[in-house]
Formats: structure tokens, C-alpha cells, sequence
């Protein structure tokens, strides 16, 4: 198995897309760690994605190297900006260091 990270406005390069397209091909092996999902359990994660994608607009007030470094990554900046908050808010040990 291979693994690589793109980076926020990272295209994949034809050999990452050919391989996800070799991937989409391989037989799927289900496990006792990761077994096979009912329809059920499908639609519920489904409902669950939908409701953590939901986003409310609001200002932020951040210096300008902070907003250059953020739009440097390009595409989807605001969305990776969003998860780092999520993650903030998911580890207390992350905000205890910042506030």
C-alpha cells in the first residue's frame, strides 16, 4: 500500500490519479476490524457526514501573515482553517497550550 498526503491546493500528479484508479479496480477484503457495513449503518454515517459539513459564515480577526500563510495553500484555505479549529475544540490539550 502506498500513502501520500496532498497538501491543500495540491493537484495529484497522473501517477496518484492512476493509481487511485487501480485501487477503485482491486477487490474489496472485509476483516473483522473493518467489516462490511449494512445499508443501515451506511445511511447513518451518511446523515452524520452531512451534519458535520454544515458551516456558518463568521469574521475573524487574524493578522496579515496569518491570513498571506493561510491563502498560500490556496484552494480550500478556509476549509483547512475550519478543520484546525475542529481539532482545537476536539483536543483540549491543543488549547490549553495557545490560551
Amino acid at each position: 500500500m502506498v500513502k501520500e498526503t496532498l497538501q491543500a491546493g495540491q493537484k495529484p500528479t497522473k501517477a496518484q490519479i492512476n493509481e487511485v484508479r487501480n485501487a477503485a479496480k482491486r477487490v474489496i477484503s472485509y476483516t473483522d476490524i473493518a467489516p462490511q457495513l449494512s445499508d443501515e449503518e451506511l445511511a447513518e454515517f451518511k446523515q452524520v457526514n452531512a451534519e458535520s459539513r454544515k458551516k456558518i459564515p463568521c469574521t475573524l480577526r487574524i493578522s496579515k501573515k496569518s491570513l498571506d500563510w493561510w491563502k498560500s495553500l490556496g484552494d480550500g484555505y478556509t476549509a483547512a482553517m475550519a478543520r484546525m479549529l475542529e481539532d482545537a475544540h476536539n483536543h483540549p490539550d491543543i488549547l490549553k497550550k495557545i490560551i
